[in-house]
């Protein structure tokens, strides 16, 4: 999150703008606000389809799980097979 000095010099210099650049400056923080819900919103639908067709598990809150356990280990050509410790750190 942005200092108070930033955000305070920021909100100074959007003021002395002309109100018809201070509208462009509106219209673009909005369009960054809808660019963020969608990619959340995007994020989210991905995982919940992923869920739903039984492709991940989610994890349970405060679960720790190994991957060498609970799935298969993943294998990459020319190294050792790894081994991958997750946290739910909900």
């Amino acid at each position: 999150m942005a200092s108070p000095s930033y955000t305070q010099d920021l909100l100074d210099k959007i003021r002395a703008l002309p109100d018809d650049k201070i509208a462009q400056v509106a219209d673009f923080v909005e369009f960054l606000k809808l660019k963020h819900q969608q990619a959340a919103a995007t994020l989210d639908e991905r995982l919940r389809v992923a869920v739903e067709a039984g492709l991940i598990t989610p994890p349970e809150p405060g679960a720790q799980r190994s991957s060498v356990t609970d799935t298969p280990p993943i294998s990459v050509p020319g190294r050792p097979l790894s081994e991958i410790v997750l946290e739910d750190r909900r």
